[in-house]
């Protein structure tokens, strides 16, 4: 049954990319629709694998990139908030997955406290697309997106979920019941969140079985979802923009640096974050003398987060600790030692070919193009312009919707 439903998608993407001006004539006039999808992790060198038929013809349709630089730190929430404002995290405030902010006491953001996450405080810095859409009498579905659950400016996207972890094809199906609509009351922008390449890339690391088995499920609920939006007579008129957010990196307990080691006498609660990078906040007067000692490690590079290096475009925002540490690629900053070490992390330099994340476009609209890499802040005017909005100011250009647009 699975070799069958896989025909059927392949010959449905044939049919919806090789014969799009039949479509055209078949199908009844419907407004366009574009659609951004994430794959959370998922590097652009997992298409080389064979196990993804279904974005390996919609790359061959349309508008490919060698792969993208995410914005610093390499890391989920920031990036998928700069993909839909084209703001920088170090502007856009929300810094990391984890967090803490001098004006909003007492409380610390994390991803497991849902109700924090959808406090407005954390998030009143910037607009994200679908903001502006309404602004300009637009209507949008997230099937989940970090910030869609929070009242920006006192609104949300007209349809949204609390962000739950429920099974890929049931995301699919979800979205498509909401695109099942009249024109009048069906969205013009839609956005896709997949997140088990990533659960698996951490749990396993890069090179597993199960990261495989994520890979090939993931394209394939992709491939469903061409097939329903050609149930649903809207293939013809649909822009797929498909990102990640970042890549994936295999770690190792062999490479750890345990910054307990290094500074004994830091406080434990002084450590915001550990990982790819760490954070510490400690009193700026003692600042130079703990540096001092972190600088000994042979493979993490630490700095005032007023002196990180300018290409980070980070450390001014009040969020980001006073001082700053980054890993090398592969290895795992710990408290101290014995804390436990996954097999798969991201965090590292975005420039790195294993931070980079993927970018695929395709569509009524869209170019047959293969690109180089570029910054994810320029997806942003990308989408606006397949909206049909004006963008709010950020720090992105016209330079990838000049070069992919029709």
């Amino acid at each position: 049954m699975a070799a069958i439903m896989r025909i059927f998608i392949s010959i449905t993407l044939l049919l919806g990319l090789c014969g799009g001006e039949l479509a055209a004539q078949v199908s009844p006039a419907r407004k366009p629709l574009t659609v951004l999808i994430s794959i959370d992790g998922f590097k652009p060198d997992y298409l080389k694998r064979g196990l993804t038929p279904t974005l390996a013809a919609l790359a061959q349709s349309g508008a490919v990139a060698e792969g993208m630089n995410p914005s610093f730190p390499s890391v989920t929430f920031p990036n998928h908030l700069t993909l839909v404002t084209g703001v920088v995290p170090d502007k856009h405030g929300i810094v990391n997955n984890t967090m803490q902010d001098p004006t909003i006491p007492n409380t610390r953001f994390r991803l497991s406290d849902r109700a924090v996450l959808a406090d407005p405080k954390w998030w009143t810095e910037v607009k994200p697309i679908w903001v502006t859409a309404h602004r300009q009498k637009k209507i949008t579905s997230t099937l989940f997106w970090p910030g869609s659950e929070v009242l920006i400016e006192g609104l949300q996207p007209d349809d949204w979920l609390p962000y739950q972890e429920i099974p890929s094809q049931d995301r699919v199906i979800k979205l498509l019941e909401w695109l099942d609509r009249p024109d009048a009351t069906r969205a013009d922008f839609a956005t896709l969140y997949f997140s088990e390449v990533d659960i698996l890339g951490h749990q396993t690391g890069v090179d597993s079985p199960q990261t495989d088995a994520a890979i090939r499920r993931v394209d394939q609920e992709i491939g469903a979802l061409i097939a329903g939006l050609e149930k649903l007579h809207l293939r013809s008129v649909t822009n797929l923009v498909i990102v990640s957010d970042h890549g994936m990196a295999n770690t190792s307990p062999d490479k750890v640096i345990a910054l307990s080691d290094l500074a004994p006498d830091l406080p434990p609660a002084a450590i915001i974050w550990t990982g790819a990078f760490s954070g510490i906040e400690i009193d700026p007067s003692k600042a130079d003398e703990t540096l001092a000692l972190l600088k000994k490690a042979a493979h993490m590079a630490c700095w005032r987060k007023s002196r990180l290096p300018a290409k980070f475009q980070f450390g001014s925002h009040r969020r980001v600790p006073e001082i700053f540490c980054l890993a090398d690629l592969g290895w795992t900053i710990i408290n101290k030692p014995g804390a436990p070490i996954i097999a798969g992390q991201h965090g590292y330099d975005p420039e790195t070919r294993d931070m980079r994340s993927l970018f695929i476009a395709t569509g009524p609209r869209i170019k047959k193009k293969r690109l180089g890499v570029f910054k994810n802040t320029e997806v942003y005017q990308l989408l606006c312009r397949l909206v049909g909005i004006r963008p709010e100011p950020s720090n992105s250009s016209a330079r990838l919707s000049n070069r992919v647009l029709k």
